[in-house]
């Protein structure tokens, strides 16, 4: 029979109507009661409630990573594309419909606009009834623009969501295999990546993989990106993008629609030549999913091995049942794909373990380094979000000489690596630390790495730069201030509830004056070897009428403003006083201020209990000293109350577990309270040692 050769076919098109319009129906809906109905609600509220409501609160129903919203967004394109091509899955129907006069480029056609039509209309209605309930009620919140956006992206995803799916339907016979691999294939580059990504992390010395797993990596996937376009807006780039993925979907659909077979309905892949490539993708995603999961689970480099194994393994074999619908599949002669596979696998992680590239120790020439970021995370290299009040700090060196130590602490690391390589640093050690080396170059090119090292190994290296001016400074936000901006100075101490305000402009600039003094005077090991808790916490307010200075950093706490008469913004940065700040001490024993500003024997603590446990503190043990509930109880237990001793206890114990310790202290506050912390050996007072010998 002679076939008809219009775009679409009007008597498939009615038909598709006739059977799926419950779909268009359902989807507008949700949507008018996810959004307009919502907003008429929140307006309904008792003015007593409605007066705390602000633009966010009306805006976050607009929001995409509001859950009703993003439910309806993710699930309703899917499930059309799945229900208007399920004839496709039968070979009844597939017969039935492919027997018509009809091209099967005009079916493709007439399905994808029946799929469009039953989504786009209900999302256009929606915003519709949306800017008319707005426009109705008066809610000067909420303003065309928003409405907009928010029709735009959603008629963007759901064009991509749903011709995704079709797409995928195209090489594959199940419809549930459809849907579960259109929701895979949405989220693989960016899965994908992160796996490939951490796995380079393990066998790649320095590789820094934070950079990258956390660099925009949701933009790879419209399943991520969805949300995260409520804090950065799509870009055009990404407009464009988008766009010329769904043309480029909408082709790979008719295309595989007009070159498939109609018998390779009920198939898992319907094309020959994508089997093989299925099969070792899944392999090789399930191998490195299990292998990062043992790695971070396990902290072995041999459980990472086994879970390479047991991932390449399921992923194959299970793969193999899927594609010949049977479970015989374990022989020699299937078996021998794997093989191969572990083999190439084999020679590619040898290849990274080697460092045939060089990578591991590869410095850029010191005479090209302009500048060196150096800090325990990429976090400020990568975060940008104009609407943030603040911006996070880069802590970048310039000064020659920290050049210079910065490169020869990463030539030591360099030269240590092969010690370092392979081995799992647990998170809680407290013998590590992380650095992240980011070195700009005199061409524009940038050289990162990331490395955890043992501090006390590369003391040497670390002691001159921890020590420099610059590196204070960027490591204290109260060397960025300006004096003049600080409104506020409050010294706080939880466990006895003491505190001291000072708002005196004069008294201000000589407590910051100071504290700069002994920030600037700390060494190396005031700055990391000392486990001793501070005196008390210290919060600084500050002011400005518009926006903070951009070198102010982000770690800082906004304060709301409840004077309406003046512009000010206050912000809080915090501080410890520690015990080796001796100008501060010095300043408020001068001013008057030190007794009502930390702790002291005598007059807020009544005693402290000390046991000594020769084998060494177990976790477990050192917790239950919480609440005094170990000690009071023990006998043997040393009961201080000399306001001498006391005092000697407070300087030296230290409120972080170590294994080394052996001696347990618990201080009682005539409050009621308490706290407790450890003794190390080699600040244990001389008469809590007396006792014990005896």
């Amino acid at each position: 029979m002679k076939s008809k050769t219009s775009f679409i076919n009007r008597g498939i098109l009615r038909n598709d109507f006739k059977r799926y319009t419950w779909i268009g129906i359902v989807y507008l809906l949700g949507l008018l009661l996810t959004i307009p109905l919502k907003l008429v609600m929140l307006f309904s509220r008792p003015d007593g409630i409605k007066m705390y409501y602000t633009a966010r609160t009306y805006l976050q129903v607009l929001q995409l990573d509001y859950f009703p919203n993003l439910i309806l967004i993710i699930i309703v394109p899917v499930l059309t594309g799945l229900l208007l091509f399920r004839y496709l899955q039968t070979n009844t129907a597939a017969d039935m419909v492919h027997a018509l006069p009809i091209k099967r480029e005009t079916l493709y056609n007439t399905h994808i606009a029946a799929g469009l039509t039953l989504l786009l209309v209900p999302v256009i209605i929606t915003a519709l009834v949306s800017w008319a309930v707005v426009t109705g009620l008066g809610i000067e919140f909420i303003q065309g623009k928003h409405i907009l956006s928010w029709l735009g992206i959603c008629l963007l995803m759901n064009l991509v969501f749903f011709l995704s799916t079709v797409a995928v339907g195209m090489f594959t016979g199940l419809s549930t295999l459809q849907g579960l691999l259109t929701y895979i294939l949405l989220l693989v580059p960016a899965g994908l990546s992160v796996l490939v990504l951490h796995s380079l992390k393990m066998h790649v010395y320095g590789f820094p993989y934070d950079l990258y797993a956390a660099a925009n990596l949701d933009k790879l996937s419209p399943l991520l990106r969805l949300p995260s376009s409520v804090n950065i807006p799509l870009s055009t780039g990404e407009l464009i993008f988008y766009i010329l993925l769904c043309i480029a979907l909408y082709l790979i659909g008719r295309y595989l629609y007009q070159q498939r077979k109609v018998e390779s309905a009920g198939d898992a892949i319907t094309f020959a030549i994508l089997r093989p490539i299925f099969k070792y993708c899944v392999t090789f995603c399930t191998m490195l999913l299990l292998g990062s999961y043992f790695h971070e689970t396990q902290g072995n480099i041999i459980w990472t091995y086994c879970g390479y194994l047991l991932g390449a393994g399921l992923g194959y074999f299970l793969t193999e049942i899927l594609l010949e619908k049977s479970i015989d599949v374990f022989h020699w002669q299937r078996a021998r794909g794997l093989g191969i596979y572990a083999l190439v696998i084999i020679a590619l992680v040898g290849f990274l373990q080697v460092d045939f590239t060089g990578y591991e120790k590869r410095l850029p020439e010191l005479s090209q380094v302009e500048s060196v970021y150096m800090d325990s995370y990429f976090h400020p290299l990568i975060y940008h979000n104009d609407n943030a009040p603040f911006q996070p700090y880069q802590k970048l060196y310039k000064d020659k000489d920290n050049i210079l130590n910065i490169y020869n602490l990463q030539r030591e690391i360099i030269a240590h690596r092969s010690e370092e390589k392979g081995v799992i640093i647990p998170p809680w050690s407290t013998n590590h630390t992380r650095v992240c080396l980011a070195y700009q170059l005199k061409d524009g090119n940038c050289v990162y790495r990331d490395y955890i090292i043992n501090t006390a190994k590369y003391k040497e290296q670390l002691k001159p730069i921890y020590e420099s001016r610059e590196y204070k400074v960027n490591q204290y936000q109260l060397l960025r201030v300006n004096i003049d901006d600080i409104k506020l100075v409050e010294i706080n101490n939880h466990y006895g509830n003491k505190n001291v305000s000072i708002s005196d402009k004069e008294l201000m600039r000589q407590a910051v004056a100071v504290l700069r003094n002994d920030i600037y005077g700390q060494n190396y090991d005031n700055m990391t070897m000392t486990r001793k808790p501070p005196w008390a916490d210290i919060a600084i307010t500050l002011a400005w009428e518009k926006n903070p200075p951009p070198d102010i950093g982000s770690d800082v706490a906004m304060i709301s403003n409840n004077n309406t008469a003046t512009s000010e913004n206050n912000y809080q940065i915090y501080l410890s006083w520690e015990k080796s700040y001796t100008h501060f001490e010095r300043w408020l024993q001068s001013t008057g201020l030190y007794n009502q500003a930390r702790l002291l024997p005598g007059e807020d603590i009544s005693y402290a209990l000390v046991d000594y446990a020769p084998d060494g503190i177990d976790r477990a043990t050192y917790d239950d000293l919480m609440g005094n509930r170990l000690l009071k109880e023990k006998p043997g237990v040393l009961k201080v109350s000399d306001p001498v001793q006391l005092e000697l206890c407070l300087q030296n114990y230290q409120d972080s577990y170590t294994e080394q310790a052996v001696y347990m202290i618990v201080f009682e506050l005539k409050n009621g309270s308490s706290f407790y912390g450890l003794f190390p050996s080699a600040e244990v007072p001389g008469f809590i040692k007396e006792h014990f010998a005896q």
